[in-house]
């Protein structure tokens, strides 16, 4: 036999023989530990758990544990050269019967299953049932297979594996001891990868071994599996470039660069290098996942920045997500996120991909279109700081044609710049509002005066409860309004409280206080005493009445029906 034929992948030459060759389930191996070695075994079990964890291979060391005819009694780990052992290893034990439960799911199968429980073991003390993918079973097979579950033969013990738990019936689920085994850390499966790569005497970049354990998402066996392909490569040494070609990943690199010229707002630049990623071969729906993944990593960055010094990422993602997470608010990077994960959900069932891809970047950038507060104010500023040549002009001419005024000018020229700016004082919040009807903005002058709650309010800084708003960007609007037609910089706040009212509340509440007052008027008094069926619905003053129509201090009335 040829040594490429004796060739083992990793994935099973690295197998777990042992509990304490578990990576990253301590407590699964404590709990399981301290049954085994105080004979307080349960007569089922469900492990569950995403694929490659290690469920199969925690159930066939708990068959070996219990079984071994060498192991001490104080210990729970297999001695791993007894006949039941070995036999185990190599599939071939009578008393540990394997099933997968995706090729095996009628009731036929579990009625096989259950015309075996009677006999006993034949080399270990138990006889030994393993399911994997349990959860594949039809209703009829679980419900067969319930009442031998509940109430086992003692020389009978049941192992069950899935990685869909919700799927197992409660019927089963409550006869069973459960454990879930976790997504391995990153740090505990870069550990675990490096340490292969030494035993295979593999050459592996920290970059590349990263790559691999942002792919295989928390699984050991996938971890392996994408190792055992890198090293397949003709290459001696594995990179990162390595395993992005294999992967058919999009360069990480050149996606910090697309999401940095997004933020920059470079409609033209972010297309053309949205389609050097394409040309590349990257996939369309890979390159927004990998969008998705950097501006979550970036949301990361933002909240616990000691994740920069984090050796398991790569430098330059560490560092380039420090710099961009800088530059960005929460709130954007939230929102940001959300349209990249609606629009990488309908690029599943998009047959246009590289033209959705495209409309995907332009929503982003239309994102930030128009100044922010901070721009506006900065411009606000700027303006202010350009007419101040203008007035010392206007100084210097006053101080040569009228030098007998000049004490008189000095003593007041601090009020010389508010004249020149032209500032407009806004006395309260209502006539804040009625400044948007008086510039034709109906849209916003509807909106402050129906569905915003001032909760306070000081010129140039107004704090408006904005939860019946859908527009995220009527603050901004608003504010840079309000300090075009004032002259002034104006800040606008939103709030949750619940204290305040809309201007619209107020005037009914207003109004409905000045009907209970009419009511007591001696003529309305009288004319709903006329017609009782009569209501004061409003009350208006009526404007440029004659001579002969009725006195202005009468009220008017509508009659209701």
């Amino acid at each position: 036999m040829t040594e490429e034929k004796k060739y083992k992948v990793l994935a099973r030459k690295y197998r777990p023989q042992k509990f304490e060759d578990l990576v990253g389930q301590e407590l699964l191996v404590k709990i399981l530990s301290n049954a085994i070695n105080n004979d307080r075994l349960a007569h089922a079990y469900i492990l569950t758990g995403v694929r490659g964890v290690g469920k199969t291979t925690t159930a066939r060391l708990i068959a070996m544990s219990i079984n071994c005819i060498n192991r001490d009694k104080k210990n729970c780990e297999p001695c791993g050269n007894c006949d039941s052992c070995k036999s185990t290893t190599s599939d071939s034990n009578l008393d540990v019967i394997e099933i997968d439960a995706a090729s095996n799911t009628g009731v036929d199968d579990i009625r096989e299953i259950i015309e075996n429980v009677k006999y006993k073991p034949v080399i270990g003390d138990y006889k030994i049932f393993i399911i994997d993918e349990v959860h594949m079973l039809s209703k009829s097979a679980f419900n067969a297979l319930l009442k031998t579950l509940e109430e086992p033969p003692e020389h009978v013990k049941f192992i069950f594996a899935t990685t869909e738990i919700k799927k197992v019936p409660i019927t089963v689920l409550s006869r069973c001891q459960r454990f879930d085994l976790h997504r391995i850390e990153n740090k505990i499966l870069s550990d675990h990868l490096l340490k292969i790569s030494k035993l295979e005497n593999i050459d592996i970049d920290l970059d590349a071994i990263s790559l691999i354990v942002r792919s295989a998402d928390g699984s050991v066996r996938d971890g392996l599996s994408l190792l055992d392909q890198a090293i397949t490569s003709p290459n001696e040494k594995v990179d990162s470039q390595t395993i992005i070609s294999m992967l058919g990943l999009a360069d990480r690199e050149k996606i910090f660069n697309l999401i940095e010229i997004i933020f920059e707002g470079d409609a033209i630049a972010a297309m053309n290098k949205y389609k050097e990623l394409y040309d590349l071969g990257a996939d369309i729906s890979m390159i927004f996942d990998e969008l998705l993944n950097v501006v979550h990593f970036l949301v990361q960055i933002k909240i616990a920045s000691d994740l920069k010094d984090d050796i398991y990422i790569p430098e330059f993602e560490r560092n380039k997500g420090a710099e961009l997470s800088s530059k960005m608010t929460l709130n954007n990077l939230n929102i940001i996120w959300q349209i990249l994960f609606k629009g990488y959900q309908e690029l599943q069932n998009s047959s246009h991909l590289y033209q959705h891809g495209e409309m995907i970047i332009l929503r982003i950038i239309y994102l930030h279109d128009g100044p922010s507060p901070e721009d506006l104010i900065k411009k606000l500023d700027k303006e202010v700081v350009e007419k101040e040549p203008l007035k010392k002009n206007l100084e210097l001419q006053n101080e040569t044609n009228e030098s007998s005024k000049v004490l008189n000018f000095k003593e007041n020229k601090k009020e010389l710049p508010k004249e020149n700016v032209d500032i407009k004082h806004v006395q309260d919040f209502r006539h804040f509002v009625d400044m948007f009807f008086k510039n034709r903005e109906g849209l916003l002058h509807t909106k402050l005066y129906n569905d915003v709650k001032l909760v306070s309010f000081k010129e140039g800084e107004v704090t408006l409860n904005t939860s019946k708003i859908n527009d995220t960007a009527f603050n901004r609007t608003v504010a840079k309004l309000i300090s075009k037609w004032t002259g002034r910089i104006w800040q606008i706040h939103s709030s949750t409280s619940n204290l305040g009212k809309s201007l619209h509340d107020e005037d009914i509440i207003n109004q409905q206080k000045e009907i209970e007052i009419m009511k007591n008027h001696p003529e309305v008094k009288k004319i709903l005493n006329e017609f009782p069926e009569s209501k004061i619905h409003a009350i208006t003053e009526l404007g440029e009445i004659n001579d002969d129509e009725t006195d202005i201090n009468q009220p008017k009335m509508k009659k209701e029906k």
